[in-house]
């Protein structure tokens, strides 16, 4: 594997070289041509090293985003992307022109951004959203006013030492600098929140309205001060003029997409198939991002309105499933993007990192203060406020768009550009650790708890064994399509379930005894009814399969099959039974005279072997007695495969033990049982048991094995005879 591996890079790198002859060819197109190339090769490299980046700060506990950031600062033509390479002899990533990145790359961004905000905003709860949406207002508006106010004053105080000119505070870069201060990075805040499921929580929602009202706020003074810049003075008329139309865009979008939204989403279900679905309303969410840039408004803006107005719909998780791989190719490139704009050698400069890290420093303040004493004022107790204020300080996509305009308008120097983008470099590597922290403990953040508009009801309905429960989930599940009903796995570890229909959500929490409905008092009836006739076609499934005349047959074929084809186990198999028990997880003399008591003895196996607690035993019994009468796991020639699925243990445990002299096990051949192989598995792993009882099942085929492990008289002798045989 490693040698063609080897083979693969040489053929790679010696053909890279021929690239240039390639493009040469295709005259008037081949500069067209090398630089499509060349995205190809930076797009690879840009995902293999987000995901290295993402698998490291993983490891170190940190938020992934950032791995992703500083792979992209790594990879980026201020350190690794400059140095040659064979058919790139500038680098990879080098600096073309003024702008640190090619234009094509950063479109890729740009595109990223969109789809990173419209996913967020299907993912905010507008109910919630609308709930603090007061709230968010006032956070963003005090971050807003502290963070360009101290941005502009502290570029006044440092413009004389670092740019050499004493500037006011109505002068270019230190507007400017006002402006960058008071982005909030909605990507970066809101990815946390998101994995840490967090989005709907009191302060997700405001932190989220908050940035977004903040990112609205700036982008409007941005164009206020480029239209300032622009005229050389402060005409009101005309600054007016520019606030209330970007106001106007902003808040009439939102007022549609909340109107037509039920409208929307009848159109796109008339595609049917549910990826044509996808594709369309991001197809929306491209063409409300394309008219806020026309309107002077941040694309990302437009994004996240047409998602947050498909939030109102039942398409929401069907939305989020299907766009799950555009996330996972699009915004890892953005983060590595984001990361390459970072001029690392700037650290070299004195002048600019004091200036740097003071203006990173009173932009925190501006953000804890700013966001964190309004969230005081309204019911937030310091719990609340203190995230609040936290989860605002990362800038990213917003600030760093907004730099890169300021840098490639002419307006703002590299100087300033360097301290920019370390300011935003810092703040996201700051706050987030800290931010994912404080979320991840559990507390109230509210003084007063909010009045719920409508009570939401619990059903719950308990059953005897998890097998029973996984079946009439299914049922269930299948009735709410049946019904027209949208149904998305929401979270694999929790076995959660949301449920959507027009105005309808439900939400079914499975345990492996009990299913838990939540949903609206008016859609208890429909569920009971559901259940009911859930639960009467399962039992009508039941007597069908009960009447099955052949399932000995099946049973037996497990050991037809394996003589008929190839006895005995390969080498890939022998690894797995090698692996498969301790020398202290196996007895050769069990004592017990029928089903009962041979369990017993096995279930205190676990025990000794120390694969059990003593504390288990009963459970762990009842768990394997209930199994065996459901049916026999007796199957033929003297062997038992005893076993139970459950949650006291996370992964397979798995004993041997023989009975000399032969038990009872209701097995298919109807003869005495005198290997038995029990195991206990993972509730949500049953893959590893099915492996194991194939490979058992060809083993233990061959009459020789089964007389020499029945043979042994000791432990010792057993396992040694096992591994012989298995290794």
């Amino acid at each position: 594997m490693k040698q063609s591996f080897i083979i693969i890079l040489i053929i790679i790198f010696s053909a890279l070289p021929y690239g240039n002859l390639y493009a040469q060819t295709l005259e008037d197109n081949a500069p067209l041509a090398e630089r499509m190339a060349t995205l190809v090769f930076q797009i690879a490299i840009i995902l293999i090293a987000a995901w290295g980046g993402e698998q490291i700060f993983k490891k170190l506990r940190l938020p992934t985003v950032l791995g992703e950031l500083v792979a992209g600062i790594i990879i980026g033509p201020f350190l690794l992307g400059a140095i040659a390479l064979p058919g790139f002899p500038d680098g990879l990533f080098s600096i073309t022109g003024s702008f640190p990145i090619s234009y094509e790359l950063y479109s890729f961004a740009t595109i990223a951004s969109i789809v990173l905000l419209f996913l967020i905003g299907l993912e905010t709860d507008i109910n919630t959203f609308l709930r603090f949406s007061f709230a968010g207002s006032c956070v963003g508006i005090g971050g807003v006013l502290g963070s360009f106010i101290l941005g502009d004053l502290v570029t006044v105080w440092f413009s004389q030492m670092v740019f050499d000119s004493a500037y006011g505070f109505t002068d270019t870069i230190p507007l400017f600098l006002g402006v960058l201060s008071t982005a909030t990075s909605v990507g970066i805040s809101a990815t946390i929140l998101s994995r840490q499921r967090k989005i709907d929580s009191p302060e997700g929602v405001t932190i989220l309205s908050a940035a977004i009202i903040d990112d609205v706020l700036g982008i409007i003074i941005l164009a206020v001060v480029i239209g300032i810049i622009k005229s050389g003075n402060v005409e009101w008329v005309t600054v007016g003029k520019i606030a209330g139309r970007a106001v106007g865009v902003w808040i009439g979008f939102m007022l549609l997409g909340f109107f037509f939204a039920r409208k929307i989403s009848a159109g796109l279900k008339r595609f049917k198939d549910t990826h044509t679905i996808a594709v369309m309303s991001f197809a929306l969410a491209l063409l409300l991002a394309g008219i806020f840039e026309k309107s002077g408004l941040a694309m990302i803006i437009g994004a996240y309105i047409m998602g947050l107005t498909l939030s109102r719909t039942d398409l929401t998780y069907l939305l989020q499933n299907n766009l799950a791989v555009f996330y996972r190719f699009f915004v890892p490139i953005f983060f590595c993007v984001m990361g390459m704009l970072i001029d690392v050698r700037a650290i070299f400069d004195g002048r600019i990192i004091l200036f740097a890290l003071v203006y990173t420093a009173l932009a925190i303040v501006a953000k804890l203060a700013g966001c964190g004493l309004p969230a005081l004022l309204l019911n937030f107790n310091l719990r609340g406020a203190a995230r609040i204020g936290v989860g605002m300080i990362p800038r990213g996509e917003v600030a760093l768009i907004i730099a890169g305009i300021g840098l490639s308008s002419g307006i703002l120097s590299p100087d300033a550009f360097s301290v920019a983008v370390i300011m935003t470099f810092l703040t996201t590597l700051i706050a987030p650790p800290i931010f994912s922290r404080m979320i991840d403990k559990e507390g109230e953040v509210l003084r007063k708890p909010p009045r719920l508009i409508s009570g939401n009801k619990y059903i719950a309905y308990e059953f005897p064994n998890r097998e029973t429960a996984e079946l009439l989930l299914t049922k269930i599940i299948d009735a709410f399509k049946n019904e027209g009903f949208y149904v998305n796995l929401l979270d694999i570890r929790r076995q959660l379930y949301g449920i959507r229909k027009e105005d309808s959500f439900i939400s079914i929490q499975f345990t492996p005894k009990k299913i838990i409905f939540d949903c609206r008092e008016e859609d208890v009836s429909f569920i009971h009814t559901l259940f009911y006739e859930a639960l009467a076609h399962l039992q009508r499934t039941i007597r069908q399969l009960q009447s099955l005349t052949y399932r000995e047959d099946i049973g037996k074929k497990i050991f037809q099959d394996s003589v008929n084809h190839k006895p005995g186990v390969n080498g890939k198999d022998r690894g797995l039974l090698t692996r498969l028990f301790t020398p202290n997880a196996v007895e050769y003399n069990l004592q017990g005279g029928d089903k009962e008591e041979v369990l017993r003895e096995l279930v205190q196996l676990f025990i000794d072997s120390g694969e059990l607690l003593h504390t288990d035993r009963e459970e762990a019994f009842n768990l394997i007695l209930s199994r065996e009468n459901d049916i026999s796991t007796g199957m033929q020639s003297g062997i038992a495969f005893p076993h139970a699925r459950t949650g006291l243990v996370k992964r397979m445990k798995t004993v041997m033990g023989i009975n000399k002299s032969g038990v009872d096990f209701n097995s298919l051949d109807k003869l005495p049982s005198r290997i038995f192989i029990a195991s206990l598995i993972p509730a949500d792993q049953p893959e590893p048991y099915l492996k194991m009882m194939s490979t058992m099942s060809r083993f233990l085929s061959e009459k020789e094995n089964r007389a020499r492990l029945i043979a042994c008289e000791s432990n010792r002798e057993l396992y040694e005879v096992f591994s012989e045989l298995g290794g």
